[in-house]
This record gives structure tokens, C-alpha cells and sequence, in this order.
């Protein structure tokens, strides 16, 4: 991720000797310049497969000077589509447009025209919008949006739309998508900012070359109108002079963002430029910093009424309940847990997402229930009634993307957990899940980092993904029963976030609906009985399962026997044949499966796996398969071991080998022959 500041371009401008924009700057495409030739293909290169492609997107954001004292933002957008099939028509030709009020001021949508044009016997054909089929939605308390649907599309329709949006709310300056679902053969877009009034921290993401990134500078003019304070007291108006800066950034020919596996988002990876205000600068010694530093931003949280601001009022009403709760406990880690235990164990989550309190403390603790914040929050508060020191933690979740480690961006976090300190071990805690251990946090909070919100110091906390090892070990050992059946035993000692996964589920029941999954996934015709799960509800502990099983080769002639039976590796989880993205796996893994059986009376083993141990680029991993045939039996050592989690797209075809060599390895078979 590449970070700047505008004004901090200006200077590299001067020095590359770049033409104004402000005089030379000609538009690539006007509204409503569509020719016969341009409904001509049929298939586009950047996309063989598509619904559609966007031919271009051109959206501008300039500063304009109000009637109301201040600045405007004024944003304008054209986007030009060719819709290739029906498929594209629910995703493509309905538009919605947000917009952001902030009680009763709302952005204002101007100038909206849409246009279909269809080729019909040579020559162009085209459908106005009737601006009465615009309506009006409401989204939440901040954004509504306007909607309205194109009409008369067919397949082969090229579809048009160009709009003015005028914001009163300059710290919102519009962020900018180069990349989406759908290809684009042009996305441009362009801010020409007062660079001596406002300072933005700009902030790209992508892997994309830009075809267009140049930086021009100018001075202009802005009218601002100042309204009198009564009915009788007159406006007055004057004009204000500004360096400006002007940012233009495009590129070509943008394929679609596609999901992969094994990522925290695909937005993440989105080609896209994002805007926020930093400062106001309206003269040398009046400067209004708005941004501020994370000591300002967790400062203000610590004084919020919906965050920090009840956690500081000692909260006598909890005494009583904890009090009881932590009955029993001899040592302060004791008595940790049981605080712990109490709040996960007694409130419902109803939202999995939300960092403020939505009523009040005591109000969610009478409900026994809220979203993240009330719980967590209050699980903050409970340990601070008890004497312990904690404080929240704001995050931003896997699926949310990663939040700023530079830049104090309240917008980037979604969750909030709690850190307290136990001894002289802090744990991170989320109370949210009733089948998390203490000191556990679910996968998706391992996004990176938290942020303490503490306002003598905010520190971060690391939660990197290659913190975590996921390690798990099965046994198999058969024997040769009365019967003359084969007759074994299963047991596997999970890890602890496949564990997690199994309580979340239910367990395994009585083990009937497990067995019968199981017997599906065997390469043979086998009996299985008697499964179990331990710690089940030891919160804190692995899982263990354990199953029996009993089968016989049928007196066969030859037999085909998988002896990883239902551990093997079945499919590659990296398909493609190319990858732009990092691998992000969830954790590290150490993997061992370890099987021991005799070989069956009267059959002798015709042919036998060979052994492998191969390095995943020396020290990022290992995988052996180690197979034995001693006397009369068969012993296989099978082992992945993943050393990290995080892997760069450079290393992307290595590993990709490496797991067709697993799957390859463990999908061989013993082939055991009849004497």
C-alpha cells in the first residue's frame, strides 16, 4: 500500500517540469459521443468471459466556493457501459447513488442524465431516462441514495450515465474505485484541491500500473458568499486565492477483482485511492488539525458517552453479580476467568459488528443482550469493578479489510475487544462467543493489529495470523481381530481452532450423522462405531475424536487400499494458474498422521507407496510421507508443516506445486494381492 499527501506532491510537480492541467487538460470522453463502430465487438480482451464491460469511468471532484461562508465539494461522474448479455442487466443497469445528510443538510444530486443506445438498422437509437422514474431510498441514519433502472435494454446495449453530486461536507472527499466486479477499459479519476487551505493524506492500494499519475499546479479563485447573521444584515462576499494541486490518476484496460482463496478480503487488494482530511490550514496561525494523532483519537473515544466515557464511572451496579461470580477463586488468573466466563456465558450477541455501546451499559446488562460493543464493553467494565486494568481495543476484521496503522481512521475498525492484565500477562478477550476459552479470539479478529484505546498509550497489538500455530495429530493403529477382520481404532487431537469449529457445530452428537459422513469419505467398505468427543466443553483444551472401525478385504484378489483414509489431502486449494494476491492463510499448521496395520493373512503387499520429503522454499515448510513395509506389517508417517501463514504472490506458483505434490503423494494407494 502506497501512502502520500497531496500537498507533499507539489514540489516533485515543479520538479518533473509538468504541463498545467488547469490549460491543456482536454476531456477523453463527452457524454453522448457514441458511434456505429463502438457496439462492433463482440468479446473484449480484458475479459474473454464477461457480462459486460465498462468502456469508461471518469468521475472529477473540485472546491467551490458556497453561499453558506465555506467550500463545496463538487463531484462529477460519466460511466459508459456495453452490456454484453442478460446477465448483466440486474448489475449493470440499475444504478444507485449514494448520498450523505447529516441531519437536515444533505448532499445534493444535480445535473442526472442516462441514456440507452441501442444499433438498430445501422443506425443509433437513443432512450432518455424520465427523471420522474428516479426514487429516493433510505439507507441508515447518514446515507440515502438515489436509484432508477435504464430503459430499453437489450443485449448489445450501450448504456450511459453522467451526474454532479454537491457536497457542503469537504472532509468527505470521494475515494475512487479503479477496480470492481466488472472490467473496465478506462478508469480515470481527477481532485484539483486548494493546497493552502486543505491538506489530505491520500492513500493507494493495488497492484495495477496506472497509465495516467501526474500531478499539475495552478492558482485560482474561489467566490465565497458569507449570509448575514439577521433578516436585516446583508451578505457579503469575497473572493479567496489558493495554489491549487491537481491529481489525475488512470488505468487501462482493468481486469475484474475476482475472490481467491485463502485472503482476508478481496478488498484489500481492490485498485482504488482514498481521501482524508488531515488539516485546515485558513491562515499561517490558524490551523485546524482534524486528523490529529492517535493520543487526540483515543483521547477523544476515552471522553465518548457510546465508548469509553462509562467505563470510567465504576459501574457499583455490577458489584454484587461479580461478587458471586468470582466466588471460589484463589488467585487473580481464577479469578480472570470467572469474570470472563460470567459475561460470555450470560449475554447474547445479537450484531457481530459495532465498536459503541447502542444504549447504555447497565441497559445491555438488564437486556442480557447487544451488539459487540455493549458486551465487550461491559466485559471492560466488569474487570474494572473487580480491580483489574482494562481497556478496549478497536479492530478492523478479517472480512473488513485492514485498518491504518499510520493514520487515526475511526471509519477503518468494525470491532471492538478487550485487553486486561492479569498478573503481569495481558489477554486479549472477546466475550461474544459462548464456546471461546479465556485468552481466545476468534480467526477473524486476527487482522494484523488492534489499537488500545488508552489515551496515555495507544499502543498496537499485534494480531498477525503467523502468531497463531494450528497443530494436529491422528493416530490409526489396526490389528488383526478373531474374526480375521481388521479391527482399529481412530483418534485425532485437534487444534484449537478446528475444535472451535466442532463445538460451534453441536460436537458430534451421539455420533450416528458423524460416522455416516465419515464412512463416505472412506476409500473402502468399512464398519465404524463407538465415536467420541472429548472436552467438548473444556473450553480451554483441544478436542479429541475418537471412532472404531473394522473392515476386511472380502477375500479379493487385489486390493486398493488408501491407508490416509480419511486424512488425505483430496483437492489442491490453489487452482488457478496464476495468482496477483498474497496468500493469507488463517494460521500456521503442523499436520501428522501416523498409521500402523498388519498386512492382512494370506495377502502379501504387491505394491507399496514410495517415501518423499520435500522443503517449501527451504524454511517456509516441509512435507514427508514416510512408508515402511517391517515383517508383517505397514507403518506410514505422514506430516505437513506450514511455518507461515502469510505467503507473497511471488511465491505463489512454489506453493502451488507443493500442495499437487501432497495431493498426489497422499492419494496413493497400497496395492496388496491375494496369495
Amino acid at each position: 500500500m502506497k501512502t502520500t499527501r497531496i500537498c507533499a506532491l507539489l514540489p516533485l510537480a515543479l520538479c518533473l517540469s509538468l504541463i498545467s492541467y488547469a490549460q491543456k487538460d482536454k476531456a477523453k470522453y463527452k457524454f453522448g459521443d457514441i458511434k456505429p463502430e463502438d457496439f462492433a465487438p463482440t468479446v473484449y480482451s480484458v475479459d474473454s468471459s464477461a457480462n459486460a464491460v465498462i468502456l469508461a469511468d471518469v468521475g472529477e471532484t473540485v472546491f467551490e466556493g458556497n453561499s453558506k461562508g465555506n467550500f463545496s465539494l463538487i463531484f462529477t461522474r460519466l460511466r459508459r457501459t456495453r452490456l454484453l448479455n442478460k446477465n448483466s442487466f440486474d448489475n449493470e443497469a440499475t444504478v444507485e447513488i449514494p448520498l450523505y445528510v447529516d441531519g437536515s443538510i444533505e448532499e445534493k444530486l444535480e445535473d442526472i442524465d442516462a441514456v440507452t443506445y441501442n444499433l438498430e438498422d445501422g443506425k443509433i437509437v437513443a432512450t432518455k431516462l424520465d427523471k420522474a422514474s428516479l426514487f429516493k431510498d433510505k439507507a441508515s441514519k447518514n446515507w440515502t441514495s438515489r436509484k432508477f433502472t435504464f430503459p430499453n435494454i437489450k443485449e448489445g446495449s450501450i448504456i450511459e450515465y453522467r451526474y454532479k453530486i454537491n457536497s457542503p461536507y469537504y472532509s468527505n472527499l470521494r475515494s475512487w474505485n479503479f477496480q470492481g466486479s466488472t472490467p473496465r477499459l478506462w478508469s480515470e479519476y481527477s481532485v484539483t484541491i486548494p493546497s493552502d487551505i486543505f491538506d489530505y493524506v491520500v492513500t493507494r492500494q493495488g497492484y495495477l500500473p496506472y497509465a495516467v499519475d501526474t500531478v499539475s499546479s495552478s492558482r485560482d479563485s474561489y467566490h465565497i458568499m458569507v449570509p448575514g447573521e439577521g433578516a436585516m444584515d446583508r451578505s457579503e462576499s469575497f473572493t479567496l486565492f489558493s495554489n491549487t494541486v491537481r491529481a489525475k490518476w488512470a488505468i487501462k484496460d482493468v481486469p475484474p477483482i475476482k475472490g481467491e482463496s485463502f485472503i482476508t478480503t478481496i478488498d484489500n487488494y481492490l485498485s482504488k485511492i482514498d481521501f482524508q482530511l488531515r488539516r485546515i490550514k485558513y491562515s499561517a496561525t490558524n490551523v485546524k488539525e482534524i486528523m490529529g494523532t492517535w493520543y487526540q483519537f483515543a483521547e477523544r473515544l476515552v471522553k465518548d458517552e457510546s465508548f469509553g466515557e462509562p467505563l470510567g464511572r465504576g459501574n457499583g451496579w455490577l458489584s454484587s453479580d461479580l461478587k458471586a461470580a468470582v466466588a471460589g477463586a484463589s488467585t487473580d488468573k481464577e479469578k480472570a476467568e470467572k469474570i470472563y466466563a460470567y459475561i460470555r456465558d450470560n449475554f447474547t450477541c445479537k450484531t457481530h459488528e459495532g465498536f459503541y455501546i447502542t444504549n447504555t451499559l447497565k441497559k445491555a446488562y438488564q437486556d442480557k443482550s447487544g451488539n459487540v460493543g455493549d458486551i465487550n464493553l461491559l466485559l471492560v467494565a466488569a474487570y474494572r469493578n473487580q480491580g483489574f486494568e482494562a481497556t478496549p481495543a478497536l479492530l478492523s476484521t478479517r472480512d473488513n479489510g485492514y485498518a491504518s496503522e499510520s493514520y487515526p481512521l475511526l471509519h477503518k475498525f468494525n470491532y471492538v475487544v478487550c485487553r486486561v492484565k492479569v498478573d503481569d500477562q495481558y489477554y486479549m478477550l472477546d466475550a461474544t462467543n459462548n464456546k471461546l476459552g479465556f485468552g481466545k479470539l476468534p480467526l477473524n479478529l486476527y487482522n494484523k493489529s488492534a489499537r488500545i484505546i488508552d489515551s496515555i498509550m495507544p499502543a498496537l497489538v499485534p494480531l498477525e495470523s503467523d502468531s497463531l500455530l494450528e497443530k494436529k495429530t491422528t493416530m490409526v493403529f489396526i490389528n488383526e481381530g478373531k474374526s480375521k477382520k481388521l479391527e482399529g481404532s481412530f483418534t485425532s487431537h485437534l487444534g484449537y481452532f478446528e475444535s472451535l469449529h466442532l463445538r460451534e457445530n453441536g460436537g458430534i452428537g451421539k455420533g450416528d450423522d458423524f460416522l455416516k459422513e465419515l464412512k463416505k469419505r472412506m476409500t473402502i467398505d468399512v464398519e465404524l462405531s463407538d465415536a467420541a468427543a472429548d472436552s467438548i466443553k473444556q473450553l480451554n483444551l483441544p478436542v479429541d475424536v475418537r471412532y472404531n472401525m473394522k473392515f476386511d478385504f472380502k477375500g479379493d484378489d487385489i486390493v486398493y487400499f488408501n491407508p490416509m483414509l480419511t486424512e488425505a489431502t483430496l483437492k489442491n486449494p490453489f487452482e488457478s494458474a496464476e495468482r496477483k494476491y498474497p496468500v493469507e492463510m488463517p494460521y500456521r499448521a503442523d499436520e501428522t498422521y501416523i498409521f500402523n496395520m498388519p498386512i492382512p493373512e494370506g495377502y502379501k503387499v504387491d505394491e507399496l507407496p514410495k517415501s518423499a520429503r520435500v522443503k517449501l522454499n527451504d524454511t517456509d515448510g516441509m512435507f514427508e510421507y514416510i512408508i515402511m513395509q517391517s515383517n508383517n506389517s505397514i507403518q506410514l508417517r505422514s506430516r505437513i508443516q506450514l511455518n507461515k501463514a502469510v505467503f507473497g504472490a511471488e511465491d505463489y506458483s512454489t506453493l502451488r506445486d507443493f500442495f499437487n505434490f501432497v495431493v498426489s503423494k497422499q492419494g496413493e494407494q497400497i496395492v496388496f494381492k491375494k496369495i
